[in-house]
């Protein structure tokens, strides 16, 4: 998920509640159009569809041209102040690397899900996993040689 908001999100809570309010994808718009969303979205999206082509909209390819290109076609959700996208799992790696520049090159947040973190474009970074940070691999050698 890529998102514009104009201020950041300073606490994980914070985040989550926008996060649950936007996933109810309650707004009253079209999901599959691209125009409603702010301007730094829209570039981000019209750069984004000619790597990875929506399965639903305007720039859908035709019944033809479907599974043609370099990527599965993804699924594209566009509300105001995000978009979120589902791309096939065998594109997943690679894909990963130009949704992040991409975000960055656009002045967005890149909420990474699978490192469960939103990485805002001037690098910094919330982290939203609830797990106790292991110790690092120094400390507990530190810790086992009782140094």
């Amino acid at each position: 998920m890529v998102l514009d908001r104009h201020k950041r999100f300073a606490a994980k809570d914070d985040f989550l509640e926008w996060y649950d309010a936007l996933t109810e994808w309650s707004e009253d718009i079209d999901y599959n159009d691209y125009r409603h969303a702010t301007p730094n979205l829209q570039s981000w999206f019209l750069a984004m569809k000619t790597i990875v082509p929506p399965l639903n909209g305007e720039f859908a390819p035709s019944d033809d041209n479907f599974g043609n290109g370099k990527f599965q076609e993804a699924d594209y959700c566009i509300a105001k102040e995000a978009i979120y996208v589902a791309f096939a799992w065998s594109d997943a790696g690679e894909v990963h690397a130009i949704v992040s520049d991409l975000a960055k090159k656009n002045d967005l947040a890149f909420f990474d899900i699978s490192a469960n973190q939103v990485i805002y474009p001037d690098g910094f970074v919330l982290d939203l996993d609830d797990k106790e940070k292991k110790p690092s691999f120094l400390k507990r050698l530190k810790s086992f040689l009782r140094i």
